[in-house]
């Protein structure tokens, strides 16, 4: 038969469902029911087709995002590929290993150098951090040293908040804080100067939208593990989120030499 933690369980225990509520919107990892730990039982473990199917749902999706650092090395933008191959290789790491332990007893979990929750955790600080990033490429501040000094300052603010979170949210949310202030500061960029984005109008905002509102809904549904045992909406997340990023980082116009142009005094840095 299948695996499944699926037993009879008291009320109190069936209340969170492995949800947000329990796990948070970090998504904490997933643990032994209490009511099946307290048992004394030993649940069998999980089939090698349980493992290679949640692998596939969720390590093959992780693919979904190289396409966003493609777009972003066309920007020459460093500091926003270091985040966003830290953000891949820290998801694929997770999720290969959560895949490989899921519903096994603990002594049989792989590690890969760091154990699950730490990748998880790193995962977590580069995705919030790469969101923030991109608001800050959507505000197409023309200054260089600005743009230096609000990367490193998301970075920061978000490793700062995921510390005081516990990176799950469980208890504090003020990741979600810094993520809002720089989605407000996105829009008070544009309202200060009186004027429009010239993205508004693309077809590409409306799509990135739609696929990250998409994603969102998955991955708030994927933190229910009775509901999710393979993680597919999780992987669908991971699917809806690459699509979208692609969209959205490709909505600032790449400045491009037209034909008669003078040449620029000095030649520009190679990436910045």
């Amino acid at each position: 038969e299948g695996f499944s933690w699926n037993v009879p369980q008291p009320p109190e225990a069936m209340s969170h469902a492995g949800g947000v509520q329990h796990r948070g919107l970090g998504g904490e990892g997933v643990k032994m029911p209490a009511a099946v730990a307290a048992t004394g039982a030993t649940p069998p473990d999980m089939p090698l087709s349980g493992h290679l199917l949640t692998f596939f749902f969720t390590c093959v999706t992780d693919l979904a995002l190289i396409p966003p650092l493609i777009v972003m090395m066309r920007f020459r933008r460093h500091f926003e590929i270091y985040v966003g191959v830290v953000m891949l290789v820290s998801a694929f790491a997770y999720n290969f290993l959560d895949a490989m332990n899921r519903g096994d007893a603990d002594e049989k979990s792989w590690s890969l150098l760091i154990e699950e929750e730490e990748w998880h955790r790193i995962s977590n600080v580069s995705t919030t951090t790469y969101i923030c990033l991109l608001f800050i490429h959507l505000m197409m501040i023309e200054d260089e040293y600005v743009n230096v000094v609000l990367r490193y300052a998301a970075a920061s603010l978000v490793l700062i908040a995921q510390v005081k979170d516990g990176f799950w949210m469980q208890e504090t949310c003020y990741t979600i804080y810094v993520v809002v202030a720089f989605a407000l500061s996105l829009g008070g960029r544009y309202a200060a100067d009186g004027q429009m984005p010239v993205f508004l109008s693309s077809s590409n905002l409306l799509r990135g939208l739609v696929l990250g509102l998409a994603a969102g809904i998955c991955f708030y549904f994927g933190l229910d593990d009775n509901a999710d045992e393979f993680r597919f909406a999780h992987g669908l997340s991971h699917l809806f989120g690459g699509i979208a990023l692609t969209f959205l980082w490709n909505l600032v116009p790449r400045p491009k030499r037209k034909k008669g142009d003078e040449p620029p005094l000095r030649k520009p840095a190679a990436f910045v």
